[in-house]
């Protein structure tokens, strides 16, 4: 059930960590809850390792290669779980305290493009298996259940992990090139 313990324990953290927990920057909140809330949490603990129930089941309604432990998810959750949440946490720690903006972004760079290729993967994989697992019965089929799982929330929502991450690649370029603008103008002076 959505209000099970375990789902409360989450909501209040969302809620501590946007409201209580002043950023620096979107990108910080991009970051920590990507980390937390979503690659450790809900792709990794919840879609891999399935330790909150509910949230397993809706998992598998979106998508049925989460019950199945079909090969390409189980790479892209485990790699969420073990790799992209911590690197999103450090990255978001990094940034709160201001350390080495060269490396940070290099790191934010490389993170996003994971997410990226990660994002491309768990979306190919799908196509290539004819969208069997997420669509229910047609995917024109506009069912409630089509619309919310496989409109909505596969075709729709996934979307955020191509156009953010690629946002975050632009915006670390251009900070990159600020920085070593402001390294040539020290020299000149």
């Amino acid at each position: 059930m959505i209000l099970d313990q375990e789902n409360l324990i989450i909501l209040a953290f969302i809620v501590v960590s946007l409201f209580f927990v002043k950023g620096p920057s979107i990108s910080y909140y991009w970051f920590i809850i990507n980390g937390i809330w979503i690659h450790i949490y809900l792709d990794g603990l919840v879609g891999l390792c399935q330790m909150n129930k509910w949230l397993f089941n809706q998992y598998s309604q979106l998508d049925a290669r989460y019950p199945e432990k079909e090969l390409t998810v189980i790479v892209v959750t485990g790699i969420e779980l073990v790799f992209m949440g911590p690197m999103c946490i450090w990255i978001a720690i990094r940034q709160r305290s201001k350390a080495n903006p060269v490396f940070t972004a290099i790191l934010i760079t490389f993170v996003s493009a994971v997410q990226i290729m990660g994002t491309v993967m768990f979306i190919v994989n799908a196509w290539l298996r004819d969208f069997v697992d997420v669509c229910h019965g047609s995917c024109f089929s506009f069912t409630q259940s089509n619309i919310f799982y496989f409109w909505f929330v596969f075709v729709i929502v996934n979307q955020i992990w191509i156009v953010v991450p690629l946002q975050q690649i632009i915006l670390q370029y251009r900070e990159l090139q600020n920085i070593q603008g402001d390294k040539k103008n020290k020299k000149v002076k």
